[in-house]
């Protein structure tokens, strides 16, 4: 009986995927965005929510539903951070330095405005969104869609529960995925969700696809897929008081949809399989290639491959391709013997990057071609090599990105810690520029006291290495550029054992979700 349940509901929403594209069906928009406080409410979340509502009204043709919540919602209170028109300059020394110990751009004279995103249903409050879902399945039909947008900031999981991330909401209260994951269980068990997120750990939120955010109690009752920033341990980029950057997931995401960035620059070539529209699949290749951020973005399929799959087989299924367990790049073999010792392993990724073209799926195959491309590697170059360059790029005592940050010595976080235990309110991630510490007759003060702590030498010395060699950011743009290329290798990889490894169900779930990513935005005229 639980065998037909499962195979019914695949029937049913099968026959949307294939049939759906009707006007009957609904699409149900939840945005969610804003900051928690208005120091935390940054203008450019603002512009990604209004830049969305511009991309469906242009793009979106069939029947919708939108609910939006934002920051403060209706309140006529500033609570908008942005940048201040040009005024005298004024010289912020210690608000620079505290700046880059909390990995911020430096500090700009900033100024706050009530909110302009129009049509909005409330406020960002967990209660307001739990109502807005429990809204849409009680009025949701067969062929209905939830669509789920977040554009504002997140917080990392604890350490026993690592993917149980949050969205944080206005007055500093939060969503956990695992709350959010039993939200979406109110819905009618056929109703597919799509869900786009750029929030800060935002991919603890990928563990939706399985029941109480737990995949030992395995998969969702709905089919459920996601589009995701960065990994559920690190934080994601975008949020700035300005928005003449839009170097940010969910603005590539939508601007590959709209065929223009969020500041109006035209983007083309998203098009992979030339039908005249881009899927949702699309649009995350584009945000992967072009992404000029620290993200290394994740989706759901990706997350049901690694649950469900393996890179080591009993059979090798091509005699071009070996394949093992991935290796732990990040910690030096503890294997000490002097007894005779078999062949090694062969690596765990091998074959030309063409054969990986060949193999791929469209989307995938066209992230593996620009970022191998832009990483310096032709499509006849082996896969060794991509693992290689990484490795040596990660031992390459130049390297300032993301690897080198956890090794001891850089000064950063000792002299933050240093800052924290002297003056508490500087070392609040969130807070820190709202100290009275930083007013402008106090900077020269603060920093000559802060220039007299422990660690500054250590810090001092690290700057100026990074200057000297003037290469810190395109270090870890290209060790991130390593990382999305070897995922999407592993991927291919993992997609092509999973039907000889796990249950005909799972098999069938990630198909499922293959087509549900590869839908497009439009429910009317799309795929």
């Amino acid at each position: 009986m639980a065998a037909y349940s499962f195979w019914g509901r695949f029937f049913v929403w099968s026959l949307w995927v294939c049939c759906g594209n009707t006007l009957l069906a609904t699409d149900y928009f939840l945005t969610i965005g804003g900051g928690y406080n208005p120091s935390g409410n940054q203008a450019s979340l603002e512009a990604n929510v209004v830049f969305f509502q511009q991309v469906l009204k242009e793009k979106h043709h069939g029947a919708m539903h939108h609910d939006i919540f934002f920051a403060d919602g209706d309140d006529d209170k500033a609570d908008l951070q942005v940048v201040a028109e040009k005024k005298t300059k004024k010289e912020l020394p210690a608000s620079e330095v505290l700046a880059a110990l909390h990995r911020r751009r430096g500090p700009q004279q900033l100024e706050y405005r009530n909110h302009r995103v129009p049509n909005i249903s409330g406020l960002l409050d967990p209660a307001l969104i739990r109502g807005s879902i429990e809204s849409t399945g009680k009025n949701a039909r067969p062929g209905d869609r939830l669509i789920v947008y977040v554009t504002a900031h997140g917080s990392q999981g604890p350490n026993e529960k690592p993917f149980n991330t949050t969205i944080d909401c206005w007055n500093e209260k939060k969503i956990s995925a695992r709350e959010f994951t039993r939200w979406l269980n109110e819905l009618p068990s056929t109703m597919p969700v799509i869900m786009v997120m750029a929030q800060c750990y935002c991919g603890g939120f990928s563990h939706t696809i399985f029941e109480d955010l737990d995949e030992g109690k395995g998969l969702a009752i709905q089919p459920r897929v996601g589009f995701f920033a960065q990994q559920y341990n690190l934080p994601a980029a975008g949020c700035r008081p300005d928005i003449e950057n839009d170097e940010e997931f969910s603005s590539y995401f939508w601007g590959a949809i709209a065929g223009r960035s969020r500041n109006g620059v035209a983007v083309e070539g998203s098009d992979i399989d030339k039908d005249s529209v881009v899927s949702f699949a699309e649009a995350y290749a584009h945000a992967v290639i072009a992404g000029n951020t620290i993200d290394i973005p994740l989706r759901t399929s990706d997350v049901l491959l690694k649950t469900y799959s393996r890179l080591k087989i009993e059979e090798v299924p091509s005699a071009s391709t070996q394949l093992v367990d991935e290796p732990s790049r990040d910690k030096e073999s503890d294997e000490s013997t002097d007894e005779p010792k078999p062949a090694p392993n062969p690596p765990a990724l091998s074959g030309t990057l063409q054969s990986f073209v060949n193999r791929g799926r469209p989307v995938s195959a066209r992230i593996v071609t620009e970022l191998g491309k832009s990483l310096g590697f032709s499509l006849e170059d082996d896969a060794t090599r991509v693992v290689a360059g990484y490795d040596e790029h990660r031992r390459n005592p130049r390297n300032q990105g993301r690897g080198q940050r956890r090794r001891p010595g850089s000064g950063r976080r000792e002299l933050l810690q240093e800052v924290t235990d002297k003056w508490p309110e500087l070392g609040d991630e969130r807070h820190w520029e709202e100290s009275s510490l930083l007013k402008p007759d106090n900077q020269e003060h603060l920093l000559n006291e802060i220039k007299e702590l422990h660690s500054w030498k250590a810090y001092e010395q690290r700057l100026k290495q990074a200057e000297a060699n003037g290469q810190s950011a395109q270090h870890e743009l290209r060790e991130v550029k390593f990382r999305r290329l070897i995922n999407t290798l592993e991927a291919i990889i993992l997609e092509q054992n999973l039907p000889r490894i796990a249950k005909p169900e799972i098999v069938e779930r990630y198909r499922q979700m293959i087509a549900l990513e590869e839908s497009a935005l439009d429910s009317a005229g799309g795929k």
